[in-house]
């Protein structure tokens, strides 16, 4: 997601310039906090050329400070057993939904087992949430207005995303601002929906059967889970898109 290998983030983690959130076992787990340090942390040694105590002035300096030591030790398995729980669902039937041992997900909720990010996204999908609402502690709450400039954008290699709404919602709407030539993968092993609404510019989208679609303004393509393989912006100009991702059903 961020564009560099494991040991990398391992390097930047030794060096103090990420702390990243863990399990009672050890594991690591990433927030959109952290995954948007860890891709502005990627630019500033990418493209600035900056070493180890420059990002860390530069951090300093754009108010992101050092991450709260607070937030390394996440008990995960505890939240996982009260999701299940407050469902009134047993370890075998969930298990099953997900495609899990019952023992693994015993030994997951007590901590003394880890799960990679596409199991994780595909328990608490059949949960309802996100990885992401689990480990920031966001819940759902009433209608509330969200003003311009209260997001801030992440940009990353000509593309510069805007979430819309933060918290546990069954949507994940967000503003991406694609520069031309500028692109990236379309929520690779997502199983929920997706909505495409092109405002400015084009867009050209690949699906998994290698259909692709050159999407204008005012165009819009709406498609099941999975099947976004890639997206790009193939014209010479700026563009604006909103993208919607649902909540697996």
């Amino acid at each position: 997601m961020v564009g560099v290998s494991a040991a990398t983030v391992r390097v930047w983690e030794r060096d103090g310039l990420i702390t990243t959130s863990r399990s009672a076992s050890g594991y690591r787990y990433f927030g959109d906090d952290d995954l948007a340090r860890l891709r502005r942390v990627a630019h500033l040694r990418r493209v600035e050329r900056l070493n180890s105590a420059g990002i860390r002035r530069v951090l300093a300096d754009e108010g992101h400070g050092h991450p709260s030591a607070a937030r390394r030790e996440v008990a995960l398995g505890p939240r996982l057993r009260r999701m299940r729980q407050e469902r009134r669902l047993t370890l075998e039937q969930v298990a099953d939904a997900v495609g899990l041992s019952p023992s693994f997900l015993s030994e997951l909720e007590r901590d003394q087992s880890g799960a990679s990010m596409k199991t994780l996204h595909r328990l608490l999908g059949y949960y309802g949430t996100t990885v992401a609402a689990i480990l920031e502690g966001t819940h759902l709450h009433a209608a509330r207005p969200r003003r311009r400039g209260q997001g801030r954008p992440v940009t990353d290699r000509g593309v510069s995303e805007e979430r819309l709404w933060d918290g546990q919602t069954l949507m994940e709407p967000r503003v991406l601002t694609v520069e031309p030539g500028a692109g990236g993968e379309g929520g690779a092993g997502h199983a929920g929906e997706q909505f495409v609404y092109v405002l400015e510019g084009s867009l050209e989208v690949t699906l998994d059967a290698r259909e692709r679609y050159v999407l204008a303004v005012g165009d819009s393509l709406c498609c099941p889970g999975g099947v976004v393989r890639s997206w790009r912006n193939p014209g010479r100009i700026g563009a604006r898109v909103i993208w919607v991702h649902s909540a697996p059903n």
